[in-house]
């Protein structure tokens, strides 16, 4: 195939450079067409990507690049070398990059949703969720202390690590949030301390507040956490930071549109944070959140094959 490739050198080691990279494509016999790194300007070869568009990186990577290819009918392959890798763990995609383009002629392409979220912050598509509440405000809190200390963790194990400790300790004293909304015209209300719409299972550092969440079903998982389950999840929460299994204590509607009354609360969109009180673009005083199905392709690997179209 003609492929191009998006590698975030950030992520993964020195045995899957970039260089390296382009080797196993050639070797399995692919053209590469285009390769760059994920902080250039590669928007202009996503005009003319080939028949495959190959990120190597994590979920921020992979969702930039997802987004520019919305319906246009180009399959993306993920090789997963991110902390996180909530979109491949959604996927099934797991593996070397190696054993995974060797796995590419028995692969077939599935559809995959997308979403669009409307509110205080402007209008973005998203891959993996959008957030209200209480995880928001953990993203913008770390997301400070990176900007300040300038450091992260070294680790993918620390990071994430950090990154559950610091979810935990804003959970005990985090003020609830009043909803006032719908989903696909079905009422919601009352308090909670995060609403999150899920397009895969998990978000952040492998919270599966959505565990049975479908990608490809065109609809969206939307999962509360209500004041009252605050104890339990917790609970959930440091088992998680213990490196143990739990189910969250989520309350999940499926559907395809939420409609909420902003009330002042933290928000995100994938991997990025929008803290209330700052300045925000738009005086939009909703929330308005819905599903684009099956907008995007990726290539799975050939043991999902049964569970394509």
């Amino acid at each position: 195939m003609r492929v191009s490739l998006i590698h975030n050198p950030a992520a993964g080691d020195d045995e899957f450079s970039r260089e390296h990279l382009i080797w196993l494509l050639q070797e399995h016999g692919h053209e590469v067409a285009h390769e760059a790194a994920k902080n250039d300007d590669w928007s202009s070869f996503i005009e003319d990507p080939g028949d495959l568009v190959v990120v190597a990186g994590g979920d921020g990577t992979v969702g930039a690049v997802a987004l520019k290819l919305i319906h246009r009918h180009v399959p993306i392959a993920v090789l997963p070398m991110g902390t996180a890798n909530n979109i491949a763990r959604a996927l099934r995609i797991d593996g070397s990059p190696s054993e995974l383009i060797a796995a590419w002629p028995k692969a077939l392409r599935r559809r995959m949703d997308v979403g669009v979220a409307t509110g205080p912050w402007g209008k973005s598509w998203f891959i993996e969720g959008v957030g209200l509440g209480l995880f928001a405000t953990a993203m913008a809190v770390l997301d400070a202390r990176d900007s300040r200390t300038g450091s992260k963790p070294e680790t993918r194990e620390g990071k994430l690590e950090r990154d559950v400790h610091t979810l935990k300790g804003l959970a005990s004293e985090y003020p609830p949030l009043l909803l006032d909304g719908t989903i696909d015209d079905r009422a919601l209300s009352g308090n909670v301390l995060l609403v999150a719409a899920m397009n895969i299972a998990s978000v952040g550092p492998n919270m599966d507040l959505a565990p049975n969440a479908d990608p490809g079903d065109g609809q969206l998982d939307f999962a509360l956490v209500r004041e009252e389950r605050r104890a339990d999840f917790i609970d959930y929460v440091t088992t998680r930071l213990r490196g143990g299994e739990a189910t969250p204590p989520t309350e999940v509607h499926r559907g395809r549109s939420l409609r909420l009354a902003w009330s002042g609360y933290d928000a995100h969109v994938d991997d990025r944070a929008w803290r209330a009180e700052n300045p925000m673009p738009d005086t939009h005083a909703a929330i308005e959140i819905d599903v684009a199905a099956h907008a995007l392709e990726v290539l799975l690997p050939p043991a999902d094959a049964s569970e394509q179209r």
